[in-house]
Order: C-alpha cells, then structure tokens, then sequence
C-alpha cells in the first residue's frame, strides 16, 4: 500500500493522469463547538485497471479523502463529514460507483 501525500499530485499508470489528495476537511474547516462532526474510514475495492479512475471519482466527494492506495486495487477512504447525513450521502454515493465492487466500513464516529 503506498500512501498518497496531502495536496500533492500523483500520477499513475497512465502519466496523463494526476490526481490531487485533499486535506480530508472539504469545506468544514472551521469546527465550532455547536458543530457536528461524523468521521468513517472504509475500505474500498475496485479491479486495478479501474484503479486511477475509480480514485478520481472518489476525490470529487467534498467530504471524501483517499490517504492510501495499492496497486490491487484497494483504497482507504476516509469521510469528514458535517452531519451524519452528509456522510451518507458520501458513502452511497461512493458505494454506487461502477467500479467498486466492495465498500466495507472499518470505524465511525459521531460527535454532536
């Protein structure tokens, strides 16, 4: 598993191909103490030659981060969502991607 480097690009099989890693925090950087917070990590499979695209996808989620990939294929994923609801969104929204053929939590939190 390499690990992918906050704000850094990364290229993949494909030279033509960069992607760039998020700080995790989307929008909702400025937390305050009325706020809720919901932080999930999953791991997702998808087969290798869908991997740079799949990562793509992924990386549009305001609320999702992608810290590391491997080149078969598995990818962390990371939510920091504002709301619960927010993160569901996120985690449909991702589980429903072509290319993923499996999507299992490993944690989640929720602070309200």
């Amino acid at each position: 598993m390499r690990q992918l480097t906050e704000n850094q690009p990364k290229t993949g099989q494909d030279p033509s191909i960069t992607v760039t890693v998020n700080n995790g925090l989307g929008k909702y950087d400025n937390m305050t103490d009325d706020a809720q917070l919901f932080i999930s990590s999953h791991i997702a499979q998808t087969p290798p030659e869908y991997l740079e695209e799949t990562l793509r996808a992924i990386m549009e989620h305001p609320h999702a981060d992608v810290p590391m990939v491997d080149d078969k294929g598995k990818l962390v994923v990371l939510i920091d969502a504002p709301t619960s609801k927010d993160a569901i969104k996120t985690i449909e929204s991702i589980q429903s991607l072509a290319n993923i053929y499996s999507f299992t939590p490993v944690y989640q939190h929720e602070e309200v």
